[in-house]
């Protein structure tokens, strides 16, 4: 491999990254070779890798001692800061560093990598562009975009990233996951099945190695049972949401759907904040179902992960839509769900998803095409998130497309996403911007402490309860006075109850202010363009039912 990589082909990758007009102008880089970095990693940035984060720590510190201006010792303290969880610590460093070295494209990006895990991600890409305007040949400028543009839902420009990141950096080993992970071959379940079939036939194998590996061989075998196609094509469809209450004479805590799993009619709370297929116990038993495979779930609580199985159901009915051999969750322990079960909306994410609870209805219709698609999707009601997307016939690789506009949409707001999460930018008072969850789920508005700290006061609360999947929450407090803005529409609590989001953050990468939940939903109607990170809101009085 050469020792350099031309700047034009950083120019063709950076052609396909854009930031917002607001984050800034680039500068227009010269046309000079970017070297490729033939650096074997140091027992510290191994260490880091290896996510031995204290010993990464110490290594670091070693080397500034020996060194104390070294960029990459102080960029890698800070990564094992953010590793160890130590957010407000990084943060520090972060600031420090960029203000000591405003020409260092380093200092700048890690500024921009705290920011981004702080749930600044409007100030972090301010620092990833002023790091690209001081050099683009840096590979953790890039591996750092890509992360960000995965959140927008820039798949394919996140892809020339990391791609990028690689061709600068053979011998990160990071970057070089990153970068195998991104183009590894998907397999056929038939294939994957018989590789660890053979494999589990060595006898060097530990007997947790083996069970792990007879774990997966029955996931394995649970995803080859169907893919829950639709049985005949519907393009749209309108389906009536029912209330959820306790009793008839308490207001409605959450909204339902009517679906028929083997015939046995069940209501499942209609959830932007869950995914896929989630049964109770006697839900399942109603339909004749049995477990295939063993797993975990977790969600709001602090009582840890819940043991769920996965299975199949034969046939599927939502309206005049049927489908065939989907695959569901059921939560083994009686009692958790206190309801017939949870529909995520995400299992709609093949269509343009209209959630319009004043009127008591939940739409579905086509997306916009893009322009490079040939024909139209299969559609198939989505149960599965952890299901690979599309597959390259040639390559064997994942098809990989960036967000689409349609003009028709240009008004939507452009939210960000992990999972099945729709994370929408909100501004709370006068500090920088945070990220909220829309779930319609959850029966109350919720706040991270330290967020609500930034801008009221917060006090505890012993009297409110709160409960989810993982149990109830141990200690929730109350901020006064919350006032939230978010897709043009504002609300305001003089008392929103706060708890920690600190397991949903550090799965996500990014610091979750708190949930945007029911009884604000319940007034507006929400449209969904999952493909694209799109939404839109609307609120008006005059439509459909506010006493919902």
């Amino acid at each position: 491999m050469s020792n350099v990589l031309s700047r034009n082909l950083v120019l063709a990758v950076l052609a396909c990254f854009a930031l917002p007009a607001a984050y800034g102008q680039q500068a227009k880089p010269t046309r000079t070779a970017c070297p490729v970095l033939q650096e074997q990693p140091s027992e510290a940035d191994l260490a880091l890798f290896q996510r031995n984060y204290s010993k990464a720590e110490e290594l670091y510190k070693a080397a500034l001692a020996d060194n104390a201006n070294s960029s990459t010792a102080t960029a890698g303290l800070i990564h094992a800061k953010l590793g160890e969880g130590n957010i407000p610590g990084a943060l520090d460093m972060a600031v420090k560093f960029a203000a000591a070295n405003p020409q260092d494209a380093l200092a700048q990006v890690m500024l921009g990598e705290v920011r981004y895990r702080h749930g600044e991600i409007f100030e972090a890409a301010l620092s990833y562009n002023k790091a690209m305007q001081l050099d683009l040949c840096l590979p953790e400028e890039h591996i750092a975009i890509a992360r960000y543009q995965m959140l927008r839902g820039n798949f394919l420009t996140a892809r020339k990233q990391i791609d990028m990141a690689h061709n600068l950096a053979p011998n990160n080993p990071a970057i070089t996951r990153r970068w195998e992970n991104e183009h590894r071959v998907i397999k056929s379940p038939v294939e994957i099945k018989a590789a660890l079939e053979t494999r589990l036939q060595s006898s060097t194998l530990s007997e947790e190695q083996k069970s792990n590996i007879q774990h997966t061989i029955k996931s394995v075998e649970t995803q080859q049972k169907g893919d829950c196609q639709l049985v005949s094509p519907i393009s749209s469809t309108k389906l009536k949401l029912e209330p959820l209450q306790s009793t008839l004479s308490n207001p409605p805590y959450g909204i339902g759907l009517d679906v028929y799993l083997n015939g046995k009619k069940r209501r499942l709370q209609v959830d932007t904040g869950a995914s896929g297929l989630l049964l109770s116990r006697s839900s399942a038993n109603a339909a004749g179902l049995t477990s295939e495979m063993e797993t975990k779930a977790r969600g709001i609580g602090d009582e840890g992960m819940r043991s769920v199985f996965v299975t199949h159901v034969d046939d599927i009915k939502i309206g005049y839509m049927e489908f065939k051999n989907c695959r569901v969750e059921v939560i083994e322990k009686r009692g958790v769900l206190d309801i017939d079960g949870l529909i995520g909306t995400d299992v709609f994410k093949n269509y343009l998803v209209t959630l319009d609870t004043p009127q008591r209805e939940l739409r579905l219709s086509p997306l916009p095409p893009r322009p490079e698609d040939a024909a139209a999707a299969t559609t198939s009601l989505d149960t599965d998130e952890d299901a690979d997307a599309n597959i390259d016939a040639k390559s064997g690789e994942r098809v990989v497309h960036d967000t689409y506009v349609a003009p028709e949409m240009k008004d939507w707001t452009h939210i960000y996403r992990w999972g099945h999460h729709l994370i929408v930018p909100t501004d709370i008072g006068k500090v920088p911007t945070k990220l909220f969850i829309l779930d319609t789920g959850a029966s109350m508005g919720l706040i991270s402490p330290d967020v609500a700290r930034e801008v009221t006061h917060v006090y505890g609360d012993s009297a409110m309860r709160i409960t989810g999947i993982s149990g109830e929450v141990n200690k929730v407090m109350e901020a006064a006075n919350v006032t939230i803005t978010f897709a043009n529409v504002r609300q305001k609590w003089e008392g929103m109850s706060s708890i920690d989001t600190s397991n949903i953050s550090s799965g996500s990468g990014v610091e979750i202010g708190g949930f945007i939940a029911f009884p604000t939903l319940k007034e507006l109607v929400l449209s969904i363009d999952y493909r694209d990170n799109l939404i839109k809101v609307v609120y008006d009085p005059k439509h459909g039912f506010h006493t919902f």
